[in-house]
């Protein structure tokens, strides 16, 4: 295992994310261990915001960055879609509600003042790979966190890139990961990283619909890499390979240079961003707790302040006044308070958010409802407020405003 500590010798480690690949994996692995995976009392789905939070945050514990960026793919076609229109044809459709999850997720990336890259006509990978070298360059120690062997050949040691490979297929909760150098990846795929490219381009990968060369598996890949090194020196000595594997790569090779190229990473990704961007500085907490309240994460919420640290930010006064997660905690102590106090007023629309949120947990709890009017007859009586009360929480009153003579006033 690779030192994850950055010493007063060491570069700064910037830390790059797939943001698909750790997204879906968060998905499958609630999705497929519980009814519909999971969602907030009123039915928010959040099997990717949890499990992607919960991810970053133990890979951000463990490896420490000073910069961060998360790469995502696009909806519009590709420069590989564009080559050739059978490029990653029968994947299955996109849940319904993994779309929702993702948007609240990116929401919450953001929220949190981190970059999300993407660049139409590439994919999320070409994104990393461009992101890699330019950090590279720049004295950065990299490491790429992904589910996905393709960026294998990112792989780089001469250049400080590595890879955080998450294993074990998208059903997995943990996201721990092992780091991936050269000598990983050889034991891995039988090949190091400069041939990830060409061994896809004999081989092809079903995942993504490259064909390869037609009978050609992962071990004759693997065996011709060893022995000639790369595919142009595998075809420059076609001649010296005798049997059904000549006949195969001769016929296959079309095939196997236009595999080569929807396989190849691109590195040159015109990116609007800069190594300035990605540094970890901390968030606005005002933005940050909205979003977590909605998604009903009270893990993290109650941790808010070690999260803030984790991203390099400075802990300050995190319940003020005009903080929801304040706002509700203030409630709930006030909903607790001695009867004899009197009940709480909700004389505000941030009060009342907060009340809204605290019902929505009662879902097995019964709720009381109770109107306050100026007159017992209802043809005379005017509403002046709602009363509220559920379990052994005392009465509340809601305060709305009314249209009176004197204009709209709060009674």
């Amino acid at each position: 295992m690779m030192s994850n500590s950055t010493s007063a010798e060491s570069p700064p480690l910037l830390l790059l994310i797939d943001g698909h690949s750790l997204a879906f994996r968060s998905y499958y692995a609630f999705a497929k261990s519980r009814d519909g995976g999971l969602r907030t009392s009123t039915g928010i789905p959040t099997s990717v915001c949890f499990g992607f939070l919960n991810g970053m945050l133990e890979t951000i514990a463990f490896h420490q960055p000073q910069a961060m960026a998360v790469a995502f793919d696009r909806a519009e076609p590709t420069f590989r879609h564009q080559a050739d229109a059978n490029y990653k044809a029968g994947r299955g459709e996109t849940p319904a509600d993994f779309i929702p999850d993702m948007k609240n997720l990116q929401e919450l990336l953001q929220a949190l003042n981190l970059p999300l890259v993407t660049r139409a006509g590439y994919e999320a990978d070409d994104v990393l790979a461009t992101l890699a070298q330019v950090g590279s360059a720049a004295g950065y120690r990299v490491k790429v966190l992904t589910g996905d062997r393709d960026l294998f050949a990112l792989v780089d040691e001469a250049k400080n890139i590595t890879v955080l490979y998450m294993s074990g297929g998208y059903n997995q909760r943990s996201s721990s990961a092992t780091e991936f150098g050269t000598e990983e990846v050889i034991e891995k795929l039988g090949i190091p990283p400069a041939q990830v490219v060409d061994y896809k381009a004999l081989c092809g990968d079903s995942s993504d619909n490259i064909p390869g060369v037609r009978g050609i598996g992962a071990k004759t890949a693997v065996k011709l890499l060893k022995e000639y090194g790369s595919l142009d020196n595998i075809y420059a000595a076609l001649e010296n390979i005798k049997g059904a594997v000549n006949k195969k790569l001769a016929e296959g090779k079309e095939a196997a240079y236009h595999s080569q190229y929807m396989a190849q990473l691109r590195w040159d990704v015109p990116i609007e961003i800069s190594l300035e961007d990605c540094q970890l500085t901390g968030f606005d907490m005002r933005r940050v707790e909205p979003i977590l309240l909605k998604l009903e994460f009270k893990k993290f919420l109650e941790k808010i302040g070690q999260l803030q640290e984790k991203l390099g930010g400075t802990v300050t006064e995190l319940r003020t006044e005009e903080s929801p997660r304040g706002i509700q905690q203030q409630l709930e102590i006030d909903l607790h308070k001695d009867k004899d106090v009197g009940p709480p007023i909700i004389d505000s629309e941030a009060k009342l958010t907060a009340l809204v949120k605290q019902l929505q947990g009662c879902r097995d709890v019964p709720v009381a409802w109770d109107t306050e009017t100026t007159d017992l007859k209802p043809r005379n009586a005017q509403l002046v407020g709602i009363g509220c009360c559920w379990e052994r929480v005392p009465m509340m009153l809601l305060i709305f405003p009314f249209i009176t003579p004197r204009g709209i006033i709060w009674i």
